[in-house]
Parts: structure tokens; C-alpha cells; sequence
């Protein structure tokens, strides 16, 4: 059974789509030979047109057999299909520019459905993957990326996960139908479930961004958010960690953030960090690192400002790491101010 939509009576074909018909009625042998005399442009489109056609009732073939002048009424319907593309095509062109036009529809016509799955958090594609057979899992784990696929992998199970590797060794070629089926179901009960959670991953990569936005360019944002989603804003804000916030660490604790950047970053970071915070920095080193501290950023001469910035992003998002590997734990930002 073809996956695309039937074409329907009244729908307005377009040119190509027309001639794709003509094509499937002709036959792979006429049709090939036809082909041959259009351009890769035109034969690019045709082919588009038959690998999406799926079912042609008769009275479209006839609608359409009346513009070319031939009565086409004992033809019946007609179907296409990529395996009707492939045949049509095989007549006249080499089997690898078949193969290179065929992949390039297969890709547009899917869309990224592998490269999607595999930015799933794993949980989620585990979850979907434990009630299928052992065979289309199989399927799924050599499609999609190597590093999800072993996260996933050790979630089913070390037997599983045997019997699983046994079938991808032993895989070859799996029908074109059977493979559709699987993307169909993977885009119904995966990625359409996976799309409710779209706020909260939404969410945090604002929060991401907004975290390595310049400080000006932000202020100037927030002063609208605030005005316009006070609500929504205010979470996203409450789970945000700058530069800045490096003041609320404890001495050990910062501690542990500098020694997780290297060469330059540390003296690049703080050329460019308010006095407070700086020395909030200083404090926090024996009186040794202190010093050579201290003296590298007096030799290294007028610094960047882009460079002051991505060294100050490398410092966040070395504190991140820490905390999200419960290493540190970073100030929750959920306080409600408070007044003396």
C-alpha cells in the first residue's frame, strides 16, 4: 500500500503531474524511452510527481488521457509508486544516478525523521522501542545516530541488546514498504508525543540562549519581555545562570569552576568582570595562584571584548557542567527577594 495521498478527481493537477500519469500509462518500456528525450530538470520533476502520485482513479487517467486526445477508459486506474519511478528510469539511466534521483525524493519526502529521533531525549525513544518487535528495533537502532543508539542500547536490557546486535549484523535490505510503515509509526507515536513536551525543551534553550547573549543586548530584551510576558519571563529568568551569578559560590566551590578552564580563560574572564566579582575570584585562590593570577592579567596588554565574553561563557558553562554531575550546586534563583 502507497503511503502518499490518492489523487482526487477535482483536485487541479499540475503539469507535472500530468505527464507523470502519461508516463505510468505508457509503460515502463515507452515511458523509458520518452523519458529519454527530456531534460534532468524535467525528468527530476516527473519522477518527483510519479514516487508521490500513490493511487490514480481511472476517471483522473481519463481527465487527463482527453488533453493528450486519446480516450483512455479501458486503461483502468493506474498507480505510482517509487518502485514505478525505479522501473521507468532503470530503462535509459545508469543504476546509481537512479539510485542518487530516488534518494534525494526519499529525503524530501520523509524529511529529517532519523535526525529527529536521534535528538530525542533516549527515555523517550526507550520507552516507544521496549513495545516493538525485536526486529523493527533493530531497524530503528541502524538509522539513527551511533551516540543515541548506544544510550538507548544498554536501556533495554543486555539480553535484548544481544539479540538486537545478532539482527543488525545479520540485516539486508528491507523493503521499501516495511520501511515506511516503521517512519509512519515513528512519527505517530513517537514525535507527535515527544512534540508535547516541546515547551519545556522550548524553555530551556531560551534559557541557553539567553545565557550566552550579550549582557547589553539582553537588558535591552528584558525590558520588553518583562513588559509584555511578565509571567513567562520571570521563570525563564529564575532558571538562568550568568557570569555574575559566579559571585553567590562559595570559595571551594568556585574554586573547583577554575580549575575546569585552562590556558587564558581565567585572566581573559576576569579583565572584563566588575571589581566585586573579581576579587570575589581572587579570594578564592591560595596566596601563590592568587598572585600569578594577578600578574598574568597585568601582561596581557588591551584584550577583546568578544574574547572577554566567550571566556566569561566558558567559566558558566563549566559551572553548569559541575552541578548538572552533582559536583556543585548553584544558586536556585527561586528566592523571593527579601527585606530586612
Amino acid at each position: 500500500m502507497n503511503h502518499f495521498s490518492p489523487l482526487r478527481k477535482h483536485r487541479p493537477l499540475s503539469g507535472a503531474e500530468k505527464s507523470a500519469i502519461l508516463f505510468l500509462c505508457l509503460g515502463e518500456e515507452r515511458g523509458g524511452a520518452l523519458m529519454q528525450q527530456l531534460d534532468v530538470g524535467e525528468i527530476r520533476k516527473i519522477t518527483r510527481a510519479i514516487s508521490a502520485m500513490g493511487e490514480v482513479p481511472a476517471e483522473v487517467v481519463e481527465e487527463v488521457m482527453r488533453e493528450f486526445g486519446e480516450k483512455m477508459s479501458s486503461y483502468g486506474g493506474i498507480t505510482g509508486s517509487v518502485e514505478a519511478a525505479r522501473g521507468l528510469l532503470k530503462g535509459f539511466l545508469p543504476e546509481d544516478r537512479v539510485a542518487e534521483i530516488l534518494d534525494e525524493i526519499e529525503d524530501s519526502a520523509t524529511g529529517n525523521l532519523w535526525g529527529d529521533l536521534s535528538e530525542l531525549d533516549e527515555k523517550i525513544l526507550t520507552d516507544f522501542l521496549r513495545k516493538e518487535h525485536n526486529q523493527t528495533v533493530a531497524v530503528i537502532l541502524t538509522r539513527i545516530r551511533a551516540d543515541t543508539a548506544a544510550k538507548v542500547l544498554p536501556l533495554l536490557g543486555q539480553d535484548r541488546a544481544v539479540d538486537l546486535i545478532e539482527r543488525m549484523v545479520a540485516m539486508e535490505s528491507l523493503p521499501a514498504e516495511a520501511l515506511r510503515s516503521i517512519e509512519e509509526s515513528l512519527r505517530r507515536e513517537v514525535l507527535a508525543k515527544a512534540g508535547r513536551n516541546a515547551g519545556a525543551e522550548t524553555e530551556k534553550q531560551l534559557v541557553m540562549m539567553f545565557n550566552k547573549l550579550d549582557s547589553k543586548v539582553f537588558e535591552g530584551l528584558s525590558r520588553e519581555l518583562e513588559r509584555k510576558i511578565p509571567a513567562e519571563f520571570r521563570t525563564i529568568k529564575q532558571k538562568m545562570f550568568v557570569f555574575g551569578d559566579l559571585i553567590e559560590l562559595k570559595p571551594a566551590t568556585l574554586a573547583k569552576v577554575m580549575r575546569e578552564v585552562s590556558g587564558k580563560t581565567l585572566p581573559l574572564a576576569l579583565r572584563g568582570a566588575e571589581k566585586e566579582l573579581r576579587d570575589h575570584f581572587l579570594a578564592s585562590l591560595p596566596a601563590r595562584s592568587r598572585d600569578m593570577l594577578e600578574e598574568e592579567m597585568r601582561s596581557m596588554g588591551p584584550v577583546k571584548t568578544r574574547d572577554v565574553k566567550q571566556a566569561q561563557s566558558e567559566l558558566v558553562e563549566a559551572a553548569i557542567r559541575l552541578a548538572s554531575e552533582g559536583e556543585i550546586e548553584l544558586p536556585s534563583g527561586d528566592e523571593e527577594d527579601m527585606i530586612d
